[in-house]
């Protein structure tokens, strides 16, 4: 009978043994998952990151490739269609310069000219590349006298920015309304203060886009806040603004077709005062 209790009394503590011993596998196996995956999700995160600022990077490039394209535009408006072909249409422009800007232009001087949008009822603007910066700053300094006719001279924006002036504007009239100064440079805002100490305000795009953070334990913040704090020690680059604030005060007197134009002539109805 002692033995039978014995043999018992064995295999029960067998029993209790294997059972601390699965209980630890079980912990070792779920410890391993969570350091695995904790990795994966730490190696996801941070190229998610490097992701989203060459995205940026790539945005950024963009933009300022397209502000280069067109720095040495200039649209033209309330020019009636009646040219024929494009060299008929490039002759009108030069004709315009010359006659009504009183400036010395030839057929070099333009590099492309051509209409926006669909041909329908409405006029549509002329967008006309020049061949140097330097005639582009002769016209602006000169459009002042086409104040008496139907033409009216703007620069050309992308559409986002277009979009950003729009908003800009609507900020810009409240700050005039308290007696402050107001002007908007390309896509920024620039308030002058009694005091003569110049504000910039611009209308971000990220604060409208929130993104969704990504949860992390405890495991991989120490990681994450590491590698965001080496990429927060890079220095920014700062992207270099012309001056934008050379705009014909004479309103449109017919509306133009196309999203972009509509954009264009609501810009114009707000110039700096």
């Amino acid at each position: 009978m002692e033995d039978i209790k014995k043999i018992l009394i064995s295999l029960q503590e067998e029993v209790r043994q294997q059972k601390v011993d699965m209980q630890s596998m079980k912990e070792e196996i779920k410890n391993t998952i969570i350091n695995t995956v904790n990795d994966k999700i730490t190696q996801i995160e941070i190229k998610n990151e490097q992701l989203e600022e060459n995205l940026e990077k790539q945005k950024t490039s963009i933009k300022n490739l397209e502000r280069f394209n067109r720095r040495k535009n200039l649209i033209f408006f309330g020019v009636e269609e009646n040219e024929k072909s494009y060299h008929s249409l490039e002759e009108i422009i030069l004709d315009i310069i010359r006659n009504y800007l009183k400036i010395r232009c030839d057929d070099n001087c333009i590099e492309y000219v051509r209409r926006l949008g669909k041909k329908g009822e409405k006029i549509r603007p002329i967008v006309v590349t020049l061949h140097t910066m330097g005639l582009k700053i002769k016209i602006q300094k000169n459009k002042k006298k086409l104040e008496t006719t139907s033409y009216y001279i703007k620069e050309d924006y992308p559409l986002d920015v277009l979009i950003k002036r729009k908003e800009l504007h609507v900020k810009a009239e409240r700050e005039r309304e308290q007696g402050r100064k107001a002007i908007i440079k390309y896509d920024k805002l620039i308030i002058i203060n009694n005091d003569n100490k110049q504000e910039k305000h611009t209308i971000s795009q990220e604060n409208k886009n929130k993104k969704r953070n990504l949860s992390e334990s405890p495991e991989t913040t120490t990681k994450i806040s590491e590698h965001r704090e080496q990429s927060i020690n890079q220095p920014k680059k700062i992207n270099k603004t012309y001056n934008m604030n050379n705009y014909l005060i004479k309103a449109p007197t017919f509306s133009i077709q196309g999203r972009n134009s509509s954009l264009i002539q609501n810009d114009n109805q707000d110039q700096d005062k």
